[in-house]
C-alpha cells in the first residue's frame, strides 16, 4: 500500500508532467531551444565570452559583421541568465546577454547588436526597433 508521501509525489509529477505537454501543444514548441544571436557591429574585432551558472561557452572571436548564435534549452518554470564580457581593444565590458525575467524572444530567438555605447536588443526583425542598453558595472 502507498503511503501519504508517495502519492503526494506521484500527483506532482503528473500535474506537471500534464503541465509541461500542455505548454507544447498551446505553443507548438514542447523541447525547442532558445538562440541568443549576436552581431558585432563595431568596426573592430570583438572577443566574445558568455556563461551562465553552470556553463562556459568559452571565447569566441567575432569579427567586424560577424554573427555568434549562444544556444541552450530552456525549460518552463525556471530563470536564466547568461552573462557575457565583450572585449574591445583591451577594454572589458559586461552585459547580461539573456535574462528569462527581462527578455522575451520571438519564436525562442533573441537578436542582439554590439555597438559602440552596448547592446541593443532588436525587438522586431522586420522593421529593426531595438532597445539599447549600457553595460553592466
Amino acid at each position: 500500500m502507498m503511503n501519504v508521501k508517495s502519492v503526494v509525489l506521484l500527483m506532482s509529477l503528473t500535474i506537471f508532467v500534464t503541465l509541461q505537454m500542455m505548454s507544447g501543444v498551446v505553443s507548438g514548441r514542447l523541447f525547442d531551444n532558445t538562440k541568443v544571436n549576436i552581431v558585432n557591429k563595431l568596426s573592430v574585432p570583438v572577443v566574445l565570452r558568455c556563461k551562465n551558472k553552470s556553463t562556459d561557452d568559452g571565447p569566441h572571436i567575432l569579427l567586424p559583421g560577424e554573427k555568434y548564435r549562444l544556444i541552450f534549452y530552456k525549460a518552463p518554470f525556471f530563470t536564466y541568465l547568461w552573462s557575457c564580457t565583450f572585449e574591445v581593444k583591451g577594454k572589458v565590458h559586461k552585459f547580461d546577454i539573456y535574462d528569462s525575467k527581462r527578455d522575451n524572444c520571438v519564436d525562442y530567438n533573441c537578436f542582439w547588436d554590439i555597438t559602440k555605447n552596448g547592446p541593443c536588443q532588436i525587438l522586431h526583425v522586420y522593421n529593426d526597433t531595438s532597445i539599447c542598453f549600457r553595460w553592466n558595472k
